[in-house]
């Protein structure tokens, strides 16, 4: 029985084939293959062909292209090619799994179910463009509330990106992606959100390859695109503060804050957010309890 419905939102053919080899590697076949091409210049309907056959798979070249201003409508309409799969994953087109991703997924799918899991997330480690490890292995605590997982990221000791998590189709419809600018942040509202600000489940003897490139979004140095990025920063981290603020220890939502307003010292336009920021953590937080944080965090 396939549970499990691998989501790949298709724009660049250079690492493509990997991905795709990563999926015909898997120890466990029981999943299908829904290909979203985002009107993309580079055609991989050759390269799908020649996977026919070792794995179900369902491809639409869309005629319009959506993820160059709203990434997430893009994930959606991607989904929406999907079955009825319980379980959904978005796959990078240029990322890859290990060989037992799959195999793990069912495995421990008993357990997550047990425990009213809607999240499951993987081990996780970078790649550069040659496929070459440069990162250490990203390992989870199995069990970890979605606000410290969060928190943890913030400090640089996680991650959080799509390919490595599997998440319920139940929850994704009700909460859905939110969108900010080139969906910086749109991921990570997702695993607070997804599990319902309660645990996600992690299985740390699979992994994700997560490449970095010069094609990757983050890694482009365009100024619009980095402008966008650092509104994208600010706006999520607002959005968790603004909903989901309970779930935080008071430091930890300064620094949710001071993540957000980092990223809006960038011109004299700023400056007004700047002010509207300060107000924001005083109301939320109170004045003096702001000022003695303020103090302790001056970098």
């Amino acid at each position: 029985m396939t549970l499990l419905a691998i989501i790949i939102p298709y724009y660049k053919l250079n690492y493509f084939k990997a991905t795709l080899d990563s999926l015909s590697s898997q120890t466990d076949k029981r999943f299908s293959v829904y290909i979203g091409n985002d009107c993309s210049p580079q055609n991989p309907e050759d390269l799908i062909q020649s996977y026919k056959g070792k794995f179900p798979i369902v491809y639409k070249r869309f005629e319009n292209n959506l993820g160059g201003k709203y990434l997430t409508k893009q994930w959606d309409r991607c989904i929406e090619l999907s079955a009825k799969e319980e379980w959904l994953m978005i796959l990078g087109d240029d990322d890859t799994i290990s060989e037992n991703y799959v195999e793990e997924f069912y495995k421990n799918l008993k357990i997550a179910e047990e425990k009213n899991i809607q999240v499951i997330r993987f081990a996780s480690k970078l790649i550069d463009e040659d496929g070459e490890s440069i990162s250490d292995l990203y390992i989870n605590p199995e069990l970890e509330p979605a606000a410290t997982s969060y928190i943890r990221t913030l400090k640089g000791n996680g991650r959080s990106t799509l390919t490595e998590h599997i998440f319920s189709r139940k929850t994704y419809k009700k909460y859905g992606f939110k969108e900010f600018p080139v969906a910086f942040g749109s991921d990570n509202v997702a695993w607070l959100e997804f599990p319902e600000m309660r645990e996600i489940f992690s299985i740390n003897n699979a992994f994700a390859n997560i490449r970095i490139s010069r094609d990757h979004l983050s890694s482009k140095a365009d100024y619009t695109l980095q402008k966008q990025r650092k509104q994208g920063i600010y706006q999520f981290n607002r959005y968790i503060i603004a909903n989901y603020a309970k779930y935080f220890e008071i430091e930890d939502q300064f620094s949710i804050l001071k993540k957000a307003y980092k990223n809006l010292r960038t011109s004299d336009r700023d400056i007004f957010k700047a002010v509207e920021f300060c107000c924001f953590i005083i109301i939320k937080i109170g004045l003096s309890r702001a000022m003695d944080i303020i103090k302790n965090n001056r970098n």
